[in-house]
């Protein structure tokens, strides 16, 4: 065995009063060691060496394994979701400090509030009929307006209630001819579209829970809600809405870019996953009982073969049927720095500034120099093929696994690169993740599966209808109205 020359160094050897028997130390006198002669004094010394350098290894691993449980992972080193950091350290940010101030920037066009041309009432202050000054009464005399102010405000809300009546009437021929209530009209007493509209507009949107979506109409509008009604009236607008639901599915099936991600979702007491997909115009959510591949099999059973698909390393994500792969580089960059917190290691430390050239090369890039040689690219691609293949010391075991994936899925990091409509990361989908984590933080949980799945198909529509530049609650309004005219015809048609 080689001992290290520090070993030879220690000083309390010499004057040592306690000597290693079977992993246990055993007290010695200084008087006992002296009695010792020179061959038992090198074995003893020699044995303790060894006992020494075995010490040391297990401190040196003891040592890494408590700054590891040290460094604490969260949203800024691991795939953590931001809402975990709660009353933890402030976690280190993906995003580069910039030089800029805070506040506008020059040049940003600031805006106040304008005055309307055509003002719905307009009230004028007249002088004192009596002039203070010489008494005279001047109420004939002309008036200019010399200022004018505009204040802009809301009418008190007042529901409107519509009464359906049919009527008969007895034609001379004998006949009674009778009038029908509106296809969309079933009930003694029911809620319009545009209170249906606005629930799910304020549950979805706005992520109001049931109890306080039921006082905010109360108040605005006098109408009392029960939290059950809410529940049927947001269940009937998914139900209307599922037509728009269906085609955003079809629409990301065709997508040439696709990004998917998922997240865990409390309903009631069960763990159920809500799972993202979507594209640059569209969303479709939905709530599985699963995390695994069956989900996705499930839900998009032909994969998405003429798209790259964006996601993070779960392993079913990489699973997905696809024209190509792009991970996440926001996803690597935080699990980069995890190992840098934990290890200060160099090759973590040009790993991070490899990726981060390729994202800022990525947002130079003009459309036309995706389909040319570019020798910027061109270097990246060699430096990530020597660092995936450079060797690694034992000392920094946990990032073994993260060389080796990557050497797996080389030919996945770095297409965006090569075309203008792949993103470098998988914020899309993220995004689309959190709208239902607000809600469930708000909310607490969901109820019910048939709750987080309303929820899913109108935030879907939504989503999508926000990403094609449109208004939520107009287009929901539009489309139950258009259900209801549909009904109608079809009732009328037979």
């Amino acid at each position: 065995m080689t001992v290290d020359k520090q070993y030879l160094k220690i000083r309390w050897v010499a004057k040592s009063s306690a000597i290693f028997v079977e992993n246990e130390i055993v007290m010695v006198s200084k008087e006992e060691l002296r009695k010792l002669n020179k061959e038992k004094l090198v074995g003893l010394v020699y044995d303790l060496l060894i006992k020494v350098d075995k010490l040391t290894t297990e401190v040196m691993a003891l040592r890494e394994e408590v700054k590891t449980i040290k460094t604490k992972k969260n949203s800024g080193n691991s795939s953590l979701p931001p809402s975990g950091d709660l009353f933890r350290f402030k976690n280190q940010s993906l995003r580069e400090k910039s030089d800029k101030k805070t506040g506008g920037q020059p040049g940003h066009k600031g805006e106040t509030l304008p005055m309307s041309p055509d003002p719905d009432k307009i009230i004028k202050h007249l002088p004192e009929e009596v002039c203070p000054q010489c008494g005279k009464h001047h109420t004939d005399e002309p008036v200019r307006i010399i200022g004018k102010r505009q204040v802009i405000d809301i009418p008190f809300i007042n529901a409107s209630v519509v009464e359906h009546q049919i009527c008969q009437s007895r034609c001379t021929c004998g006949y009674v001819g009778t009038g029908l209530f509106p296809a969309n009209v079933t009930a003694p007493v029911q809620y319009g579209n545009n209170l249906i509209a606005l629930t799910a507009y304020l549950s979805s949107r706005q992520y109001v829970p049931y109890a306080r979506l039921s006082e905010l109409i109360k108040n605005i509008t006098n109408i009392s809600m029960s939290q059950g009604t809410i529940f049927n009236l947001l269940d009937k607008a998914a139900t209307i809405v599922l037509p728009i639901y269906d085609g955003i599915k079809e629409e990301i099936s065709k997508a040439t870019t696709v990004g998917g991600d998922e997240s865990g979702v409390k309903v009631k007491k069960a763990n159920l996953w809500d799972w993202t997909w979507q594209s640059l115009l569209a969303t479709y959510i939905v709530i599985s009982r699963t995390r695994g591949y069956a989900t996705i099999e499930k839900t998009f059973p032909a994969g998405f073969p003429n798209a790259t698909y964006v996601s993070d390393s779960l392993s079913a994500q990489l699973k997905t049927v696809a024209g190509q792969h792009q991970l996440c580089l926001a996803h690597l960059l935080r699990e980069l720095n995890y190992f840098e917190q934990i290890y200060h290691h160099q090759w973590v430390i040009d790993m991070k500034d490899l990726l981060k050239r390729a994202i800022k090369l990525k947002q130079s890039m003009a459309p036309e120099q995706y389909g040319e040689p570019l020798e910027e690219r061109s270097a990246i691609l060699r430096e990530f093929k020597i660092l995936i293949n450079q060797s690694l010391p034992d000392k920094v075991p946990k990032i073994f696994p993260f060389q080796k994936r990557l050497l797996k899925r080389k030919e996945q990091v770095f297409n965006f690169l090569f075309s203008p409509d792949v993103p470098y990361d998988n914020n899309g989908s993220e995004r689309a993740i959190r709208n239902v984590k607000v809600k469930q933080k708000v909310s607490g949980s969901f109820r019910s599966e048939r709750g987080a799945e309303i929820f899913a198909i109108l935030r879907s529509v939504v989503d999508t209808i926000i990403k094609k530049g449109g208004n939520p609650f107009e287009s929901i309004r539009f489309a139950i109205a258009v259900a209801a005219c549909k009904k109608e015809f079809r009732i009328n048609s037979r």
